[in-house]
Parts: C-alpha cells; sequence; structure tokens
C-alpha cells in the first residue's frame, strides 16, 4: 500500500466551512461537573452508573445496556465545545471513523447519538486497562518482549487505519491502553480517533493549523502540511512512542511546546544512550529511521518498522535469535497390518524371475505331447515310450515349480533379513 494516496470512505457528516486563521479551543469548565447524572437514562438504551474520567474538553461515563447484560462507555463533548460546530463534526467524525474499523486493538463504537439537551454522544466499548502515561508516570520500564508485543498491537491498528485510509494524528501514551489478558502479554487498545483524517474526509481545520501533541508529531504535522499528513506521520508517532518506552523520555525534551516543534522540524532526535545488557545502537538507527525528517526516508509502513525493530533487538542481543524450524528426516515404520499389502510387489517380482523356467518346461511337455500324437508305434514299444515320455513331462513341471518355490523362499528370507516386508 502507498502511504501518500490514502483513500477514505465518505462519512455522512455535516461539516462547516473551515476557519481562515488557526483554531483556538474554548475555554473549558472549571470545577467538578457532570453532564450527565447518575441513573440518568439516554435514549431508552444506556443508565449512566459513574464518571470513568473529566477532561477539558468532554467526560466519560460508565453505564449500562437495559437490554443486554453488558456495561459500555459512554463518551460525550462539555457543553462549551458541544456548542462549536467544528467540534461536534470532530467529534462525529471519530465516531464515523471507529465505527468503520473493526480491529482487535481499536476501541469499537456501539452507537452514536445526541443527548436531549442537545450534547452529542458516543456508545463505546468499555476498556478495562491503565493507559502508557500512567504505566510511565509510575516509573514502569517494559520488558523487551512485552514491548515488542505493544509494538506489534499498535503497527497492526494503525495498519488497518491506514488501509481504511484514516491516519490517527494522536498516538501517544494517554492513548495507548493495556488491558489485561491471562496467560499472555496485555491487549493493546488504541483509542481517541478525534483527530484522525483521511484523503477524502471532510475538513474541519484549516491549512497550517496544528493539531497533536508535540513530543510525538512528524516534522510535516508540527509545520501545519496537511497535504502531506500519512500513514507515514503515524510511523513517526509509533518510533517516538517506542523511544520513550525504551529511554523512559521523549527524544525531542524541551521546556516548551514551541521548543518542541522547532526540534522536531530541524533537529535530530537525542541519543537513545547506553542500555544494560545489550547493544541498543542497532535499535537506535530503526529509530531514527522511523523518526527521519523527511517521509520517503523512513521505513515504508508501520508494520516494516515493527519488523525492523525486531530484527534490531535480535542484533543487540536483547531478544534471542530465532530458531530455524527442524528439518525432517524420514522414519522407519516397523512392519505392520499394512505390510500384507506391500507383499504383494515382491509376489509379483517372484513370478516375472520364474515364469521363463515354467514356460520352459511347459515348452518341453507340449513338445513331448506332440511326438507322440504324430507317431506309430507298436502295442509294447507305445507303451514304454508313452511311460518314458510321460515321466520327462513330469520332471520338467517339477523342476520348473521348485524354481518358482525356491525364489518365493528367497525373497521371504531377504524381506526378513532387511528389515522390510
Amino acid at each position: 500500500m502507498n502511504p501518500s494516496t490514502l483513500a477514505a470512505p465518505e462519512v455522512d457528516v455535516t461539516v462547516p466551512p473551515a476557519p481562515a486563521t488557526p483554531a483556538t479551543e474554548p475555554q473549558a469548565t472549571t470545577g467538578p461537573t457532570s453532564l450527565f447524572g447518575r441513573g440518568q437514562i439516554l435514549d431508552n438504551t444506556y443508565r449512566i452508573v459513574d464518571v470513568l474520567a473529566a477532561g477539558g474538553m468532554g467526560e466519560v461515563y460508565v453505564a449500562v445496556h437495559l437490554r443486554l447484560p453488558r456495561k459500555l462507555a459512554i463518551k460525550t463533548l462539555q457543553p462549551e465545545f458541544a456548542a462549536r460546530q467544528d467540534w461536534v463534526a470532530r467529534f462525529c467524525r471519530e465516531a464515523c471513523v471507529l465505527a468503520q474499523l473493526r480491529h482487535p486493538n481499536i476501541v469499537q463504537v456501539l452507537d452514536f447519538n445526541v443527548a436531549p439537551h442537545g450534547v452529542p454522544y458516543i456508545a463505546m466499548e468499555l476498556i478495562e486497562g491503565v493507559d502508557l502515561r500512567a504505566e510511565l508516570d509510575r516509573g514502569r520500564r517494559f520488558q523487551v518482549t512485552e514491548l515488542v508485543s505493544i509494538v506489534r498491537q499498535i503497527a497492526s491498528a494503525l495498519d488497518a487505519a491506514h488501509a481504511a485510509g484514516i491516519v490517527h494524528r494522536d498516538l501517544k501514551p494517554e492513548n495507548v491502553v493495556l488491558t489485561p489478558a491471562a496467560g499472555q502479554f496485555p491487549v493493546v487498545k488504541v483509542i481517541d480517533f478525534g483527530l484522525s483524517f483521511g484523503a477524502q474526509s471532510p475538513r474541519v481545520t484549516a491549512d497550517c493549523t496544528v493539531f497533536g501533541t508535540p513530543e510525538y508529531m512528524a516534522p510535516e504535522q508540527a509545520q501545519g502540511l496537511r497535504d502531506q499528513t500519512d500513514a507515514r506521520t503515524d510511523q513517526f508517532a509509533l518510533a517516538a512512542l517506542t523511544y520513550t518506552l525504551l529511554s523512559g523520555r521523549t527524544p525531542f525534551a524541551r521546556e516548551t511546546p514551541v521548543a518542541i516543534l522547532y526540534a522536531v522540524v530541524h533537529e535530530e532526535p537525542a541519543a537513545l544512550g547506553t542500555v544494560e545488557g545489550w547493544d541498543a545502537a542497532p535499535v537506535e538507527r530503526v529509530l531514527r529511521k522511523g523518526m527521519a525528517r523527511e517521509r520517503d526516508d523512513r521505513y515504508p509502513s508501520v508494520l516494516a518498522f515493527a519488523d525492523a525493530l525486531e530484527e534490531a533487538l535480535v542484533e543487540g542481543a536483547a531478544l534471542p535469535r530465532p530458531t530455524p524450524p527442524a528439518t525432517l528426516m524420514p522414519v522407519e515404520v516397523a512392519p505392520g497390518p499394512s505390510a500384507t499389502r506391500t507383499t504383494k510387489r515382491p509376489t509379483r517380482s517372484v513370478l516375472r524371475r520364474g515364469m521363463p523356467a515354467l514356460l520352459g518346461a511347459l515348452l518341453v511337455a507340449g513338445a513331448l505331447w506332440r511326438g507322440l500324437g504324430g507317431a506309430r508305434v507298436d502295442a509294447a514299444s507305445g507303451r514304454d515310450e508313452l511311460r518314458a515320455n510321460v515321466g520327462a513331462v513330469r520332471t520338467a513341471a517339477t523342476k520348473g515349480m521348485q524354481q518358482i518355490e525356491g525364489l518365493f523362499a528367497h525373497e521371504r528370507t531377504t524381506g526378513r533379513e532387511g528389515g522390510s516386508p
């Protein structure tokens, strides 16, 4: 797939014209506010249980389905943002994008509607886990094998989005949730496609408008170059995220967002540094290629980046080298019930070799009988000659049969000594 030619499916969302100047976010409501109260019923289908999370732009609630035994999450916008058509359009587009993407590592949307007071909401899969930001903030360092699993699952989710013509544009630790799974590494869920877009999707932001998280933004995104933002933009973010998981810091750490954006556009990422127990140089080469300033210098896809990362970890002795599959050797099978079928071949061989002797004996006997039939003999001499000829015929036939029986016996003896039927 060519990442520069993404084609997104059309979504039925009415979007107002993009503003001519960079968009500014409205001031969020301060203090603890809840758009929905506990026990409130939405659309005669969902009952609000509790607040799960609250942020500057919206809230997420735990809810239960009234007709099905399942819990789910209700995501909505704060009233200040719900009053802005561009933010409502972005929120609606997130619902449409997620509804198109069916992947085990992408949060699933179940429904979309508007509450009675005019605030839109999304009913989605309830994810019980912890995001990577919380894990990093508490100082967690991931084992190499677990890191490989996380990166591979994120890459798989992004690749599915890219195949559908969708670019996430806001991949960061906060938007990657780890859900526990018995007997295996945690299952990754990529969330928050609110800033995603496709080549054919309606435009919500103007050119040169910057949205995203500076620490994980690619140079083309940091400069607001919307027409140059494609699947390789997400690859840059994935490489930067991988760098953070390995080192515990961001690759372009600066004091202010503006300084970070300048470093992303004009500078190289900080050195990964030494890692105890293995050589980090091969991995650093892969990360730098994934975070190359020029899109064409990056890997052709996020899955190619994940493959290269695993190969580099093997090269640096962080992962064991895969063991090649063992060569299959032929196995001798002891004679069994099927051996009776294989005895037909030696039987045919014996008959082929014994047939000339038998035929020779029969020819001799036939010649003798023909001689007897054409000769005139007197009674006395004829009886003597007849007895002699009959004896010769019997002798020739007996010798032929003995030769054949000898061949059979030889075949049976050879088969037992050679271990084959």
